[in-house]
């Protein structure tokens, strides 16, 4: 136990001496400032400790709508943008060099002259990497937490959740930049290797994330034109039938209107059934690109979605969450109200429906995405993204105690 607490605090003395680790948290000072900079008063909003003033009726100080986008400027976007992305860098480039430096002539003969494992070393100095972030992540929580407090008076300890989540999510970078750092002994590869799996990972969920709302809009779409073909069939069955009632009767009155009408509406079935064969068409296409897309993101670590959990716990039990301010539904009932009324005097009744049309589809879109990301567990997110983790920690873990020092 000596030795592995000597093994950490070597570790630690290690990356607390680099500059970067002093620069990191000098950054993030300063982003916590910009943070507590920006708050509400009677009239609106307030930027710059007040040098700005923007009036705004729905975000002012003590509505349940100023504290919602507070807490969600912090976790949608501080932790997602500084500690998802810059800080992480950050992390990566002082973190890389920890096993490479361990591992050149001198330094690794040294502990193994020690009564200590190979195991237990390679264990304690993976966890001294993690101290970077977990140092980093919970001064910064520190601040936010009582910058928040400060502002909208909500001392909310699910700040603090943002630890480990982050933690965990970096440990899915650091755990190949482990094994690269192990097997080449290069802090430089294994810097740029890790980065390119970031990356790699970024980009296949981003192409899922897109490929499956295209997905659930074409199938909206395709629930609306079927729905649009079957009032049209029965429009026109029901013009066939005083058409055929009509010829029966012998009568001359209103056949020629039920004619034309039998004609529009055969045009309008005809061009129904085009579009509604167009749009499976296009689903149909959709449909293999977002399967392969999900099996090819199955097996890797869920990093946003990681992250994005601290947004998921923080809206619980609000009324309006960051999502509905970000799409702006929680404005929705006033865009309602203003087209139901005069609101725009050359606009007829089709241009209403149309508008109200789009608007379902992109509400019904919007939620199938929602639902979708919601009724993935915490445990799964975190379970089969631990599991591919410890899949790598095992292969750098046996390059480590199989080389020969």
């Amino acid at each position: 136990m000596i030795a592995v607490m000597g093994i950490l605090m070597d570790s630690y003395r290690s990356l607390k001496a680099q500059k970067l680790f002093k620069t990191v948290l000098v950054l993030s000072l300063l982003v916590i400032v910009g943070y507590a900079s920006f708050g509400f008063n009677e009239d609106g909003l307030s930027l710059f400790f007040g040098a700005v003033q923007i009036e705004n009726d729905y975000f002012k100080a003590g509505t349940p709508l100023a504290t919602t986008l507070y807490m969600g400027i912090f976790s949608a976007f501080i932790v997602s943008l500084w500690l998802g992305w810059v800080a992480t860098v950050l992390a990566l480039i002082s973190t890389s060099s920890i096993y490479p430096q361990f591992l050149s002539q001198g330094s690794v003969e040294l502990v193994m002259s020690k009564p200590i494992r190979r195991t237990t070393m390679f264990i304690a100095k993976y966890v001294g990497g993690l101290l970077f972030v977990i140092l980093q992540v919970g001064l910064f929580c520190l601040g936010a937490f009582l910058v928040v407090g400060w502002r909208v008076g909500e001392w909310n300890p699910s700040i603090f959740l943002a630890v480990p989540l982050v933690t965990i999510f970096f440990s899915y970078l650091f755990c190949i930049n482990t094994l690269v750092g192990v097997a080449t002994r290069s802090t430089l590869v294994a810097l740029l290797f890790t980065l390119l799996f970031w990356f790699m990972t970024f980009g296949v969920r981003t192409a899922d994330d897109v490929l499956h709302t295209f997905q659930f809009q074409a199938e909206g779409m395709v629930a609306t034109a079927e729905q649009h073909l079957e009032s049209d069939q029965a429009q026109l069955a029901s013009f066939r039938q005083e058409l055929t009632v009509l010829e029966d009767s012998g009568s001359e009155s209103g056949r020629e209107y039920y004619q034309a009408q039998v004609l529009r509406m055969e045009a309008s079935v005809a061009a129904t059934e085009t579009q509604l064969q167009n749009r499976r068409d296009a689903l149909d296409q959709l449909k293999p690109w977002a399967t392969a897309l999900s099996v090819i993101r199955w097996p890797l670590p869920e990093t946003q979605r990681t992250i994005g959990l601290l947004q998921r716990w923080v809206d619980q039990g609000r009324s309006v969450t960051m999502n509905d301010i970000l799409s702006g539904r929680f404005m929705e009932e006033e865009e309602e109200r203003w087209d139901g009324g005069d609101a725009r005097a050359d606009d007829g009744d089709g241009a209403r429906e149309r508008r109200q049309s789009r608007r379902e589809q992109r509400r019904a879109a919007e939620s199938r995405m929602m639902d979708r990301e919601e009724n993935i567990s915490p445990a799964a997110i975190i379970g089969w993204s631990l599991v591919f983790e410890l899949v790598i920690l095992v292969l750098a873990w046996w390059v480590f105690v199989r080389r020969d020092y």
